[in-house]
């Protein structure tokens, strides 16, 4: 069983909004292709989710909002966009019992950031606003078109499935500033901005900038998760 981390819609349809926690439905697709099966994990206490993580054999920290920059001990910039504290309080802890635990993670664009800055990383809060206006990286076309090229810089996984230079999909305005400690790079965009990085050490502990769940060419990251999910 494969983990993921809920994302908070508003239903305005109720009298009173309220959140719909779920999963978009590519990333089910992504997991169920790579033969494991997807649950869901939404807000809840610790100790619930210390015994969720205990019984799921990876976990995928998925897309979406802004992390509050108070994790990374920084102010608001006026470009920052929505946070949601129940769902950054609840992938922070995620990511350190994942680190902790060498439980598999894939995280995926806000999760990639979210694992980072749960570890000791810091982010830029809005790339524009941080000098990069080089590469589009928040770009307008639906899938599955793709936006910018990616170096990679350390042979590994990515290098098995895509060589050393590929495209991706890119829809953020946030990024990777500072790896913590013990993390390594492994890919970049033309203008140097952190595409994906590993934990050292670790069975599989991966962080992607863009998001694979909506290219099935890409699919193959979720059968690396789920690969070393089965090798744990």
């Amino acid at each position: 069983m494969i983990g993921l981390s809920a994302q908070p819609r508003i239903d305005p349809r109720r009298q009173m909004p309220a959140r719909i926690w779920g999963v978009l439905e590519p990333y089910l697709e992504a997991v169920k292709a790579a033969g494991a099966v997807p649950v869901v994990l939404p807000p809840m206490d610790e100790a619930r989710l210390t015994a969720a993580l205990s019984r799921v054999d990876a976990v995928i920290l998925t897309g979406g909002s802004d992390i509050d920059p108070a994790y990374f001990g920084e102010e608001p910039v006026p470009e920052l966009g929505e946070v949601v504290p129940a769902r950054d309080a609840q992938e922070v802890f995620i990511a350190r019992w994942a680190a902790e635990h060498g439980l598999p993670l894939l995280g995926v664009c806000r999760g990639a950031q979210v694992a980072a800055v749960a570890l000791g990383g810091t982010l830029y809060q809005d790339l524009a606003r941080a000098g990069f206006r080089d590469v589009q990286h928040r770009q307008d076309s639906p899938p599955p078109a793709l936006a910018h090229s990616v170096r990679a810089i350390e042979a590994g996984v990515l290098t098995s499935l895509f060589g050393e230079r590929f495209r991706v999909n890119s829809y953020h305005h946030q990024a990777i500033k500072a790896l913590p400690e013990g993390f390594v790079a492994l890919a970049e965009a033309p203008d140097g901005v952190l595409e994906a990085a590993r934990l050292r050490d670790h069975p599989f502990y991966l962080l992607i900038q863009w998001h694979p769940e909506l290219l099935p060419e890409h699919w193959g990251l979720f059968a690396a998760l789920v690969e070393a999910a089965r090798s744990a």
